[in-house]
Order: C-alpha cells, then sequence, then structure tokens
C-alpha cells in the first residue's frame, strides 16, 4: 500500500526525534470523530467515506440522530456471503511509540457487528485487528476495548462493520494510546473534577474532608429520595449535611429520585425522575445546575430530556474531556477498589497533552476494609489526590470548570473522621414529593442561572462578618 507524502514526511520525523530521544508532537486522534464536520460539498461527513464489499450491497445515510449530534447509519440490504458494509475515515498517525490503544465509539444497531482497528506499517503491510464482536443493541450503547498493536505501526483507522441484513448507527469515535510512560511532558495544565455520586455517608465522613484539607471542591450528585427518608440516615447525607457541604464551597447536582436505569423507562417515568429530583434540591435551597446517569445509561430521548432541565449531564464514560465539552454527555471515570494510582497518571497524562483537557473521576462510597468493588479506602484515595497534586492540575467542581457558579468558603471544614463501612439499603422505589428547606445556622446561598442551557450563574456564600 502507497503512503502520502504527508505521511512519509511523518515518518521520517518519528525517525529523528527518536534518534534525539523527543516524542512526536503528534497523538492519535480521529479525524472528525462526531461526524460533525461536513465534507466540500456538504454531502456528507468530512473525513468519512462509505464502502461494501463481497456478496454485501448497502445503503448509507449522514444522520442527525447519533449519538450527540450527527451520526452515520449503514443499512445492508442484501447478503449473501462473504463480504460487509461500514463507514471508513481516514487514516491517522499512531501514537508514537505507544502500542497499547483504547478503541471506542458509540452504536446502536439490529444485528450482530464488528469493531476493528485497522493498522498500517512503514513498509506497507497492514493487519486487521478485532477489537470487539458486538450484539444488536437497540439503545446507544458504548462499545470500547484496550488492545495491543504490533510495534512499529505508522498509521490507523477504525472500522465498525456489519454483514447481515439490518442496520448500524455509529458516532463518537475514539482511538488513544495508552502507554504513559511514551508520553512526554504535557504543555498544558490538566482540570481535574472529583464527583461522588448516590451520597453515602462514608465519602462524606472519610473522603470529603481529605478534599477540604487541601482546599479542593467537589460534586456530590445525590440520589433525592434519601436524605430525610425514614432508616436512610446511617447510610446517606441528610439535607443539613448537604447544606454543609455548600457552606464549605461544594457543588451539590442530582442523580435522579431513586436512580432507575433510564434508558429502561417509559418517557413519563424518565420525566418524573428527573423534574422530581430537581424540584427536591431547590426545595432544600440548591440551585442545581447538573445531573449524573444512574449506571451511566442514556438513550438520545433521556439525553433530550435531561438537556432541557439541566445544564450539564456526566456520563459513566472513562476518558477525559475535550473542547469543546459535549455538555450533556460529559466522560466520567469509574475509581473503585480495582484502580490504581497508574491509572489516574496516565489519564493526566493525556489530559496534559489537551489544551482543555479535563478529567472527570467517578467515586462512590469509602471503607478501610471494603467489601465491594465500588468502595476505595482512605489510604487508597490520599494516594490519588497526591498523584493530583504532583501533577499541579487544577481542581474545580463541575459547575465552576464551566463557567457556572463562582463560590467563597465560609466555614472550616469538618476533621476527617473514621472509618464508615456501610452496606447499601433496599433501592427506593417511589418518588416523595420537594422536601422543606432544612433551618440552617450557616450562611445562605444565592444563586440565578442565567438560562436553561449552560449560562452563567453566579453562586456567592459569604459571612455576615458582623456587620
Amino acid at each position: 500500500m502507497a503512503r502520502t507524502l504527508p505521511t512519509c514526511l511523518a515518518l521520517l520525523l518519528a525517525a529523528l526525534c527518536a534518534g534525539l530521544g523527543v516524542r512526536p508532537a503528534w497523538a492519535a486522534t480521529v479525524p472528525n470523530p462526531g461526524f460533525e464536520a461536513p465534507n466540500e460539498d456538504g454531502s456528507g461527513p468530512a473525513d468519512w467515506k462509505p464502502s461494501y464489499w463481497g456478496l454485501v450491497t448497502a445503503e448509507f445515510e449522514w444522520t442527525t440522530t447519533g449519538h450527540v449530534g450527527r451520526g452515520a447509519r449503514v443499512q445492508v440490504t442484501s447478503s449473501k456471503g462473504e463480504g460487509d458494509a461500514r463507514w471508513y475515515g481516514t487514516d491517522f498517525e499512531a501514537d508514537g511509540t505507544d502500542i497499547h490503544y483504547r478503541v471506542s465509539d458509540w452504536y446502536r444497531s439490529d444485528v450482530p457487528s464488528e469493531l476493528i482497528l485497522w493498522v498500517g506499517f512503514a513498509d506497507g503491510e497492514y493487519a486487521y485487528l478485532p477489537v470487539a464482536s458486538l450484539p444488536a443493541a437497540a439503545t446507544w450503547t458504548l462499545a470500547q476495548a484496550d488492545l495491543t498493536i504490533p510495534p512499529g505501526a505508522l498509521s490507523l483507522q477504525v472500522l465498525h462493520t456489519i454483514h447481515d441484513i439490518g442496520y448500524l448507527e455509529i458516532d463518537d469515535v475514539t482511538c488513544e494510546g495508552l502507554d504513559g510512560s511514551a508520553l512526554g511532558p504535557g504543555a498544558y495544565q490538566a482540570t481535574v473534577s472529583f464527583t461522588f455520586d448516590d451520597g453515602w455517608l462514608s465519602a462524606y465522613n472519610m473522603l470529603t474532608p481529605q478534599l477540604d484539607q487541601r482546599g479542593w471542591k467537589a460534586t456530590h450528585f445525590l440520589i433525592t429520595d434519601y436524605p430525610e427518608k425514614p432508616g436512610y440516615q446511617s447510610d446517606f447525607i441528610t439535607v443539613k449535611q448537604i447544606h454543609a457541604l455548600l457552606d464549605r464551597c461544594h457543588e451539590v447536582a442530582s442523580h435522579t429520585v431513586t436512580h432507575p436505569d433510564l434508558a429502561t423507562l417509559p418517557p413519563a417515568e424518565v420525566q418524573a425522575e428527573l423534574s422530581n429530583s430537581l424540584q427536591s434540591l431547590k426545595g432544600w435551597g440548591i440551585t442545581p445546575f447538573g445531573l449524573a446517569l444512574p449506571f451511566g445509561s442514556t438513550t438520545p430521548a433521556v439525553t433530550e430530556q435531561a438537556g432541557k432541565l439541566y445544564s450539564y449531564v456526566r456520563t459513566m464514560n472513562p476518558d477525559i474531556n475535550k473542547p469543546p465539552y459535549p455538555v450533556h454527555a460529559l466522560n466520567g471515570h469509574v475509581m473503585g477498589i480495582a484502580s490504581t494510582a497508574y491509572e489516574l497518571e496516565l489519564l493526566l497524562r493525556r489530559a496534559e497533552h489537551v489544551d482543555g483537557g479535563w478529567v472527570i473521576l467517578v467515586f462512590h462510597r469509602a471503607s478501610n476494609t471494603p467489601p465491594g468493588e465500588d468502595y476505595v479506602t482512605m489510604k487508597q484515595f490520599k494516594g490519588f489526590l497526591e498523584v493530583v497534586a504532583q501533577h499541579n492540575a487544577k481542581v474545580e467542581t463541575i459547575a465552576q470548570h464551566l463557567g457556572l457558579s463562582k463560590c467563597v468558603e465560609v466555614v472550616k471544614p469538618p476533621p476527617v473522621i473514621g472509618d464508615k463501612s456501610l452496606d447499601p439499603p433496599e433501592p427506593a422505589t417511589k418518588a416523595t414529593a420537594p422536601a422543606t428547606a432544612a433551618d440552617d445556622a450557616g450562611c445562605q446561598a444565592s444563586a440565578q442561572a442565567q438560562s436553561a442551557g449552560v449560562g452563567l450563574a453566579l453562586l456567592v456564600r459569604v459571612a455576615a462578618l458582623g456587620l
């Protein structure tokens, strides 16, 4: 396979840089990964072309109903044996010395499909590496897998193919190197947002004070049926504790009313989960900007409903965020008992190579003797904080980073208290009416949302100072 002049120049640059001990400046990047940019005549997505071969015929469409924004669809109309159909993208440079890659896209289909990585080498040879064999998926689903490629790769291409009669839609295609040791120092300061899901008391008692001691603040996504619910105070924080978080400039946001899988609910129940949670938070005197999707599960319809009520939505897609941020599909990397400091190190190194690189970390609960995978230990969490500090990353809440809020702290953080290892309660099944605002002695919040979308709001908490 012949190489283009730019590709040959890239190979020469790589060789020179290797000789000098310098890593090339490029990083593996799928061109037009979200299919948003049009080609020159506006007839299709830039950097993508349709293709089918063998005993397969197909029709192709550049859609307006992708996972986020536009997407690409292939409809196999006949299939009599060997062959497949796919959208294929422009080759992009391999990520320097990386040999470990994470390949992903979002897809939905009514037939099985294959995610494949095409690898080209300097001598013109190439290989097709299977990434994942995927079942049919009626709703938008994340396909993601890590793989190791042979050394000496020059160029890459992500393919998502189908063979049987049916349809496949894809969007948000990524392929990124994972070898942190191959990443030199980045030119940019990474931003990190710590987020805590559900409102677990163990996270409030053990983890949040560790952030406070460094002057760092987190975003707390609450299941709003739990605070003040009889029998739940031994496991989850109360409204009084929620206001204590606000007084210390933490952000409080929604994690729905009862934590259901929104993708499985009819529209009316989705609306109730989203709007009733919002009203409960407002009833407690909180202006919530964001929503964390339970289980990270969504559909285009759910995303649309959430976007009308919340300025941003956080998923559980384990990737960094790059500008322009998809504010209603922000990536969130879940950290649990199996997570390591090196895992976080790789995320930060990747973020430091992107202007505006942003890591959102997702935690649930804590215990010094963790009984489950969604826990972290105090020692483990302190290790994560050290990694963030060593990288001089900027720590902000999600609302702060999106320019939605500002805050002035008015109370001193509480000391760290001991182990609070708790089993989860029985799941709540019914939404509750908005609660009455708690009578706090602390400072009151003043916040005005400037628009229903991502607008600017000012949240200032000021001490009385005896004036």
